[in-house]
């Protein structure tokens, strides 16, 4: 059963399904929680975007960039922060002896996991009321289908993020 709306404005078409916006809506909301999590732990959702990234191997800093979907002035001061932190290191690239790669550290792998249970730990509020089952599988569906879409599989694979929250 779909949720249309009755009157639609600013330009919407009558027949547009209403969970779309209800999803989008979804999406702003948890987000926003999302960065609260991140500020008590003293990471931002850009960064984690980078060490999610540079979990598969190390990345130049044009490709962090670009995955990131940001300017490369605000990649540059991201990466600064991070090794300043000893969250990420550069290191040469061996195939291309003028630039460097950038890799995660321990510390960078440790607040990444550290992040990821937070999230991990709050999302079952969540899940308290309606059919917990059913959100789960509607989301995992999401993860894949974004996934799948993903032009050259993008440097974290959902498969990834699913056996990696397998494995506790």
């Amino acid at each position: 059963m779909t949720d249309k709306r009755d009157s639609m404005t600013g330009g919407e078409t009558a027949d547009m399904d209403r969970r779309l916006i209800l999803m989008a809506r979804t999406v702003v909301v948890l987000f926003r929680e999302f960065e609260k999590i991140a500020r008590e732990l003293d990471i931002t959702i850009p960064q984690y975007r980078f060490l999610l990234f540079l979990k598969r191997g190390p990345k130049r800093a044009g490709e962090l960039a670009v995955e990131a979907a940001i300017r490369k002035p605000t990649a540059s001061g991201l990466i600064a922060d991070m090794e300043k932190r000893g969250l990420i290191a550069r290191k040469p690239d061996k195939d291309d002896g003028r630039s460097v790669k950038l890799s995660l550290t321990p510390k960078g792998l440790k607040k990444h996991r550290e992040f990821e249970e937070a999230l991990a730990r709050y999302l079952p509020s969540l899940l308290d009321q309606g059919d917990p089952e059913r959100m789960l599988d509607a989301f995992s569906e999401l993860a894949y289908i974004i996934d799948s879409r993903r032009e050259n599989a993008g440097p974290v694979a959902v498969d990834d993020l699913v056996e990696d929250a397998g494995r506790g």
